[in-house]
């Protein structure tokens, strides 16, 4: 599709075809060692729902060091939803990865259990939440999104690194960074971010 084209034909970080991949990572299992020398110590970034539209657009962003830098290497780590479909997504979404083949991109990792997607993270990007569907009341959209935010919140608490900064973006994002700011009574409270920018412009 155009929309995925374009990730890599406006990148002006991506890499000559025909360059190594870096490494690739599948429920834990390396798949290709970094073969790109860097002069950084690649620092990890835990993205959730990446297999969404939001996720997806965040992605190429954060690989080509649009989020960090241009001289700060990265090892994606990437958390879907244990259900055959979303992890056969997750997997297309890693391949566009490779195939822009970002000099950046020091590694990528592909998961479904919070615990092994977090894992020594320094940036959490909170993004996968319930969306609220037909017939849903926003009680029922609240306790759905705070199992899995308290969920997420203890994984961060038990394997993210101590300085690990975390920004929700799953709606509602406020409460779900509290619930998941609580699940997590190790890390420093100011490490939370609710992303609110549209609804204070609302």
């Amino acid at each position: 599709p155009a929309q995925k084209s374009w990730a890599c034909l406006h990148s002006s970080t991506a890499r000559p075809a025909g360059k190594p991949v870096h490494s690739r990572v599948i429920n834990g299992s390396s798949t290709a060692p970094s073969e790109t020398p860097m002069s950084k110590t690649p620092v990890r970034v835990a993205v959730t729902g990446a297999a969404g539209q939001i996720g997806y657009a965040l992605l190429f962003r954060i690989a080509s060091g649009e989020m960090l830098g241009k001289d700060q290497p990265v090892i994606l780590q990437l958390l879907e939803i244990p259900d055959e479909k979303a992890q056969n997504a997750l997997k297309g979404v890693i391949m566009e990865l490779e195939d822009c083949a970002f000099p950046l991109l020091a590694g990528i990792e592909a998961h479904s259990d919070p615990l092994t997607a977090f894992k020594d993270t320094d940036y959490a990007l909170l993004v996968g939440a319930r969306p609220r569907g037909p017939g849903m009341e926003r009680a029922d959209l609240l306790a759905a999104n705070a199992q899995i935010f308290t969920v997420q919140g203890k994984a961060l608490n038990a394997v993210a690194s101590r300085n690990v900064k975390v920004l929700v973006v799953g709606n509602p994002a406020n409460t779900n960074a509290y619930i998941a700011m609580k699940s997590a009574p190790d890390l420093p409270a100011k490490n939370f971010t609710a992303m609110l920018r549209l609804d204070h412009n609302r």
